[in-house]
Order: structure tokens, then C-alpha cells, then sequence
């Protein structure tokens, strides 16, 4: 007897070097695009709570204007790092709080001042609280 959740293939699509394939599964449907060494580089999983895009190696996005996205909550993991950078000004806002976290935390301005405003206290804690060193 077979396993329940194995995929059945739906239909088989040869495109160029390719092959599309549709399959059902007990845990929703998939849509693959495989390679002749049958490596998959796109893969969509239609899921109950929505549709997720798996794709085998890097994406880049080019964009000559604006690139913007909406949603109800956005979260971004990067296993080995995240480089954000700005020809021009960068600005974070939140009507909730702002919460920065690391294991060593570094701010500088390379020209001009740092400003630090706030319509209550201004709390610094630590160990040693060093100035102009």
C-alpha cells in the first residue's frame, strides 16, 4: 500500500530545457521546474495559510523605479548576515516601539553630529559609562 502524503504527478509540461510539472499531495499542491540533472530551481508550494515560493539558488530584483511592499508583517532571515545601504538619507519609523539588539552595538556619524532626542528621560545603563575616552 502506498503512503498517502506521496506526490502524484498531475500533468508533465516540457519547457525548453526544462520540465513543469503540477503534483497533489495530501499537504496541498506543488508546481516544480526541473532541470535535465533534475535540479529544481523554482519551486511553488500552494499551502492552506497561502502560496510559498522556494527558489534553488540566488534572486536579484532590478528595479529603474520604485520597489515597494505591503503587508500585514514582513520578517526577513538571513543565516549569515543583512547589508542594508542607501545612496541618499535611510529612515526607520514605527508607531510602536524600536527595539535594536547584537551582541556589540556600534553608532557613528562619520561627519556632523549624533543627536539624541526624547519627550521623556534619557537612561544610559552599563557597566562604566565612559565619556570622551
Amino acid at each position: 500500500m502506498s503512503d498517502p502524503s506521496e506526490r502524484h504527478p498531475v500533468r508533465v509540461i516540457p519547457v525548453d530545457d526544462y520540465r513543469l510539472t503540477v503534483e497533489r499531495s495530501d499537504h496541498g499542491s506543488c508546481i516544480r521546474l526541473v532541470d535535465r540533472a533534475g535540479a529544481e530551481p523554482l519551486r511553488i508550494e500552494l499551502r492552506p495559510e497561502g502560496p510559498v515560493l522556494v527558489l534553488g539558488s540566488g534572486l536579484s530584483i532590478a528595479v529603474a523605479g520604485d520597489l515597494q511592499f505591503a503587508a500585514e508583517r514582513v520578517a526577513i532571515h538571513a543565516r549569515e548576515g543583512i547589508e542594508l545601504n542607501s545612496g541618499g538619507d535611510t529612515v526607520l519609523r514605527s508607531e510602536g516601539d524600536l527595539v535594536s539588539e547584537a551582541r556589540e552595538q556600534r553608532l557613528s556619524a562619520r561627519r556632523g553630529d549624533v543627536r539624541v532626542e526624547a519627550n521623556d528621560d534619557v537612561k544610559l545603563l552599563g557597566e562604566r559609562i565612559r565619556l570622551n575616552c
